[in-house]
């Protein structure tokens, strides 16, 4: 014969255990009644003992202390110094890139004015159009 697996709503649940707290019956009577295993109503009669426990503890005033540990903020600095040592070194190789490109195309603009000189030609530097004044 094979169980089957019966799931409760909260309502469900909330009902039992006020029945439990507001009657002056037993697990036994009200588990029989309302057709539920006596050991889940008294699991779910604890449960809501500790909610209820819980939600009526004195709270802590102030900030919340900060839940890493000392050596978990000791590794994330760490990292964190590591990324910006790779982030600093990859910079320069980009100016360094940057600064080549540039001269490249100096060395390009020289050899160009030259080539127009040979030519007779006369280089004009481009323009960009000019934006519409906004009224």
């Amino acid at each position: 014969m094979a169980r089957t697996h019966t799931t409760y709503t909260p309502e469900d649940k909330k009902s039992i255990i006020l029945s439990i707290l507001t009657k002056k019956t037993t697990i036994q009577k009200i588990a029989k009644e309302k057709n539920v295993a006596p050991t889940l109503v008294s699991l779910w009669k604890k449960q809501a003992e500790d909610a209820i426990y819980a939600r009526f503890q004195p709270q802590p005033r102030g900030r919340r202390k900060a839940t890493a540990t000392k050596a978990e903020a000791k590794t994330s600095l760490h990292n964190c110094r590591a990324e910006a040592r790779k982030a600093k070194a990859r910079a320069k190789r980009l100016e360094a890139k940057l600064k080549e490109s540039r001269e490249r195309v100096e060395a390009l603009e020289a050899g160009l004015r030259k080539l127009a000189e040979g030519l007779g030609c006369r280089m004009v530097k481009a323009r960009r159009p000019r934006r519409a004044k906004k009224a």
